[in-house]
């Protein structure tokens, strides 16, 4: 293969790569692949983060929500019992344990899920960002590495 073949080869996957419909002055996609559009993604670990952080919040306050039900439940039986609330209370307590409970699990499982999306944007991204800025297309650069 000549390096004039290849050199365009790489040249048209670049312009295959571009990702149409990212924003234009509107705010939404374009029909025209370069209309208004610098196709520009940009993407940060901010949003992430502070996201992984509402989930870790949530899932302090479901644990505390959880220990408080538990504790207010531990009497109750003690000086109420023949009522129907007393029965009513203890029959719904272990499905509420269940529900906040895997709120709780859900929330950890996001926190670190979102925490490692973040990481990924702010490290690895502009790694490979790094990297791809070094490949050589030839003078006929596409729109989106100039």
């Amino acid at each position: 293969m000549a390096w004039d073949e290849w050199e365009q080869l790489k040249a048209g996957a670049a312009q295959r790569m571009l990702v149409d419909h990212l924003a234009d002055s509107g705010g939404g996609g374009s029909s025209s692949p370069h209309a208004g559009s610098s196709y520009d993604l940009k993407a940060s670990k901010g949003p992430w983060t502070k996201a992984s952080s509402v989930a870790k919040d949530l899932q302090t306050v479901t644990n505390a929500g959880l220990t408080e039900l538990k504790t207010a439940h531990e009497g109750v039986k003690g000086g109420t019992d023949g009522f129907s609330s007393t029965v009513a209370l203890s029959e719904i307590l272990p499905t509420w344990e269940k529900r906040l409970t895997s709120v709780r699990d859900e929330c950890d499982r996001l926190r670190g899920a979102l925490a490692l999306t973040g990481r990924d944007f702010g490290e690895i991204d502009p790694a490979v960002a790094d990297k791809v800025s070094g490949v050589h297309v030839g003078a006929n650069r596409p729109d989106w590495a100039r």
